[in-house]
């Protein structure tokens, strides 16, 4: 099978009158900007605030946290079920 090409110069005018016009806007060159939103503004604030409360604990605390830590990395890290259901039921109803 062959296929002829167009050889019909209103096709070809017409194609070229539908392809959108190149813009030729000048941008000076390495002059990026970021405009950050407002919800991204809070959570940064929110995030340095976190990040703050954190290193306000003490040595102890840390050191707590840490053993922790190592605890769940190394799968040795358990609670018992009746300290879980104290503490659900402290939570609720003012249990202990």
């Amino acid at each position: 099978m062959k296929i002829n090409p167009i050889l019909n110069p209103n096709v070809t005018r017409a194609y070229q009158a539908t392809k959108p016009a190149q813009q030729s806007s000048k941008v000076s060159p390495g002059r990026d900007e970021v405009v950050f939103s407002a919800e991204a503004l809070n959570f940064s604030a929110a995030l340095s605030e976190a990040r703050g409360a954190l290193e306000l604990r003490t040595p102890e605390e840390q050191a707590h946290i840490a053993g922790i830590k190592e605890q769940v990395s190394n799968g040795t890290y358990s609670v018992s079920s009746e300290d879980v259901a104290d503490k659900i039921l402290s939570s609720i109803i003012g249990y202990r």
